[in-house]
Protein backbone atom coordinates (compact mmCIF):
# COMPACT_ATOMS: atom_id res chain seq x y z
CA UNK A 1 0.00 0.00 0.00
CA UNK A 2 1.51 3.38 -0.74
CA UNK A 3 1.74 6.01 1.67
CA UNK A 4 1.17 9.56 1.31
CA UNK A 5 1.87 12.47 3.50
CA UNK A 6 -0.75 15.35 3.55
CA UNK A 7 0.84 18.45 5.03
CA UNK A 8 -1.48 21.19 5.18
CA UNK A 9 -2.58 23.34 7.76
CA UNK A 10 -6.31 23.55 7.29
CA UNK A 11 -7.67 21.13 9.01
CA UNK A 12 -10.48 20.44 7.44
CA UNK A 13 -8.70 20.17 3.82
CA UNK A 14 -6.44 17.71 5.43
CA UNK A 15 -9.41 15.65 6.78
CA UNK A 16 -11.11 15.13 3.39
CA UNK A 17 -7.60 14.35 1.50
CA UNK A 18 -6.81 11.62 3.93
CA UNK A 19 -10.75 10.30 3.81
CA UNK A 20 -10.52 10.47 -0.08
CA UNK A 21 -6.99 8.84 -0.11
CA UNK A 22 -7.86 6.13 2.50
CA UNK A 23 -11.19 5.34 0.27
CA UNK A 24 -8.70 4.93 -2.69
CA UNK A 25 -6.70 2.35 -0.85
CA UNK A 26 -3.97 5.04 0.40
CA UNK A 27 -1.86 4.99 3.74
CA UNK A 28 -2.32 8.51 5.02
CA UNK A 29 0.22 10.31 7.44
CA UNK A 30 -0.97 14.21 7.69
CA UNK A 31 1.04 17.34 9.25
CA UNK A 32 -0.49 20.69 9.91
CA UNK A 33 2.60 22.89 9.17
CA UNK A 34 6.34 22.43 7.60
CA UNK A 35 8.27 21.97 10.29
CA UNK A 36 6.52 19.10 11.14
CA UNK A 37 5.84 17.68 7.69
CA UNK A 38 9.24 17.44 7.02
CA UNK A 39 10.15 15.77 10.14
CA UNK A 40 7.34 13.17 9.32
CA UNK A 41 8.57 12.85 5.80
CA UNK A 42 12.27 12.04 7.01
CA UNK A 43 10.62 9.47 9.96
CA UNK A 44 7.75 7.66 7.67
CA UNK A 45 9.38 8.06 3.80
CA UNK A 46 6.14 8.44 2.21
CA UNK A 47 5.98 7.33 -1.63
CA UNK A 48 4.53 10.76 -2.53
CA UNK A 49 3.68 14.18 -0.55
CA UNK A 50 1.04 16.21 -0.97
CA UNK A 51 1.75 19.98 -0.10
CA UNK A 52 0.14 23.06 0.41
CA UNK A 53 1.54 26.20 -0.64
CA UNK A 54 -0.19 28.66 1.97
CA UNK A 55 1.22 27.74 5.66
CA UNK A 56 1.66 29.78 8.40
CA UNK A 57 5.02 30.45 9.97
CA UNK A 58 6.98 28.85 6.56
CA UNK A 59 4.88 27.99 3.57
CA UNK A 60 4.98 25.18 1.12
CA UNK A 61 7.40 26.67 -1.26
CA UNK A 62 9.87 27.01 1.45
CA UNK A 63 9.15 22.97 2.50
CA UNK A 64 9.27 22.29 -0.84
CA UNK A 65 12.90 23.38 -1.16
CA UNK A 66 14.31 21.74 1.77
CA UNK A 67 12.33 19.08 0.58
CA UNK A 68 14.49 18.76 -2.82
CA UNK A 69 17.61 19.71 -1.07
CA UNK A 70 17.44 16.77 1.30
CA UNK A 71 19.22 13.73 0.27
CA UNK A 72 17.08 11.30 1.59
CA UNK A 73 14.19 13.23 0.74
CA UNK A 74 14.67 14.28 -2.61
CA UNK A 75 13.06 11.46 -4.79
CA UNK A 76 9.58 11.39 -3.46
CA UNK A 77 7.19 12.82 -5.41
CA UNK A 78 5.14 16.56 -4.01
CA UNK A 79 1.96 17.49 -5.72
CA UNK A 80 1.26 21.01 -5.10
CA UNK A 81 -2.24 21.24 -3.44
CA UNK A 82 -3.25 24.99 -3.40
CA UNK A 83 -6.27 27.41 -3.18
CA UNK A 84 -4.09 30.63 -4.33
CA UNK A 85 -5.13 31.29 -7.81
CA UNK A 86 -4.75 28.42 -10.63
CA UNK A 87 -2.40 25.42 -9.09
CA UNK A 88 -0.84 25.75 -12.43
CA UNK A 89 0.59 29.29 -11.89
CA UNK A 90 2.98 27.69 -10.08
CA UNK A 91 4.48 26.20 -13.21
CA UNK A 92 7.62 26.94 -15.50
CA UNK A 93 8.42 30.55 -15.25
CA UNK A 94 6.05 31.38 -12.85
CA UNK A 95 7.55 28.75 -10.39
CA UNK A 96 11.45 29.73 -10.97
CA UNK A 97 10.28 33.29 -9.51
CA UNK A 98 9.95 30.91 -6.66
CA UNK A 99 12.39 29.20 -6.46
CA UNK A 100 15.09 30.44 -8.64
CA UNK A 101 17.62 27.75 -8.06
CA UNK A 102 17.31 25.62 -11.39
CA UNK A 103 18.77 22.12 -9.52
CA UNK A 104 15.17 22.27 -7.71
CA UNK A 105 12.95 20.71 -10.02
CA UNK A 106 9.23 21.77 -10.55
CA UNK A 107 6.84 19.52 -8.35
CA UNK A 108 5.40 16.60 -9.68
CA UNK A 109 2.30 17.90 -10.07
CA UNK A 110 -0.17 20.54 -9.67
CA UNK A 111 -4.07 20.42 -8.06
CA UNK A 112 -6.38 23.99 -7.18
CA UNK A 113 -8.58 23.62 -4.54
CA UNK A 114 -11.12 22.28 -4.61
CA UNK A 115 -9.37 19.18 -5.73
CA UNK A 116 -10.82 17.79 -8.97
CA UNK A 117 -10.94 14.03 -7.58
CA UNK A 118 -11.04 11.90 -10.75
CA UNK A 119 -8.04 13.78 -12.20
CA UNK A 120 -6.02 13.22 -8.63
CA UNK A 121 -7.05 9.73 -8.90
CA UNK A 122 -5.84 9.37 -12.12
CA UNK A 123 -2.75 10.75 -11.67
CA UNK A 124 -1.81 8.81 -8.66
CA UNK A 125 -2.18 5.97 -10.59
CA UNK A 126 0.29 7.11 -13.58
CA UNK A 127 2.52 7.98 -10.88
CA UNK A 128 2.65 5.00 -9.11
CA UNK A 129 2.61 3.01 -12.05
CA UNK A 130 4.56 4.84 -14.09
CA UNK A 131 7.94 4.03 -12.04
CA UNK A 132 6.93 0.67 -9.55
CA UNK A 133 8.61 2.29 -7.23
CA UNK A 134 8.64 5.32 -4.94
CA UNK A 135 9.84 7.74 -7.05
CA UNK A 136 8.04 9.20 -10.41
Amino acid sequence: MKKILIIDDEPDVALYLKTLLEDHNYETLTAHNAETGFEVALEASPDLICLDIMMPKKSGISLYKELKENKILKDIPVVIVSGVESAYSFKGPKFRKLIPDSKIPEPAGFFEKPINVPALMEFLTKVFDSSGTEQQ
